[in-house]
């Protein structure tokens, strides 16, 4: 079971391990990655557990906070190594190297929950996507090309907490669409309200004004 540990005023550790053969840590955001791995010799079936502790509140906004924070950082690790070894010189001329750093985490994303894990280390359903969404298809994918890839100090905290909304509010957005969809189909076939007369007042006459 490897493990990342960072000391701050918050309690933040990274954990990846595989359910049943090793411990959730308590109280931490936890994403899962259904996949094979050899052990013992033997190629099995298992789930991987990538454990994030740091969870301020049981509020959803809370949960995706460390989650956001370990993508975000993965992203641009990569995009700064990508960028340190991205020129060669071949034949004197300088050439794109093709080194690219994988992703260790983009994994976790293909799910659509994210889990709590409560004080015993077990796990809760606490963000469910809408059938057919992944939390790859939400902004937990971060690029580039996204302003949180380079915010900084107080911009960053204001968007990382942005982002967290945005996230949530993504994981219902199939049901939201199809609740719209349904009130936009039932306005088309609605029966044609009659527009109402508009009844012509006419301007009562002035009298004629006396002349000299």
């Amino acid at each position: 079971m490897a493990q990342i540990s960072n000391t701050t005023s918050i309690k933040f550790n990274v954990t990846f391990g595989i359910l049943s053969h090793d411990n959730v840590p308590a109280n931490a955001a936890v994403l899962l990655n259904e996949c094979k791995k050899r052990i013992n010799g033997e190629l099995q079936s298992v789930t991987e557990f990538l454990a994030i502790e740091g969870v301020k509140s049981t509020k959803e906004t809370d949960l995706i906070v460390p989650v956001l924070a370990v993508m975000l950082a993965d992203t641009r690790e990569r995009a700064g190594f990508a960028s340190e070894y991205k020129v060669c010189i071949l034949d004197g001329a300088e050439t794109d190297s093709k080194i690219r750093a994988k992703s260790l985490f983009s994994k976790y994303l293909r799910s659509n929950v994210v889990y709590k894990s409560n004080s015993e280390g077990a796990l809760n359903k606490a963000l469910v996507l809408d059938d057919g969404l992944r939390l790859s298809g939400t902004s937990l994918k971060v690029t580039e090309k996204q302003p949180i890839f380079s915010a900084k100090g107080n911009e960053l905290r204001v968007i990382m907490h942005q982002t967290a909304q945005a996230v949530c509010r993504q994981a219902t957005m199939r049901k939201d669409i199809i609740g719209k969809a349904k009130a936009i189909y039932t306005t088309a076939y609605e029966e044609a309200t009659p527009k109402a007369e508009v009844k012509a007042t006419k301007k009562e006459s002035k009298p004629a004004r006396a002349t000299a």
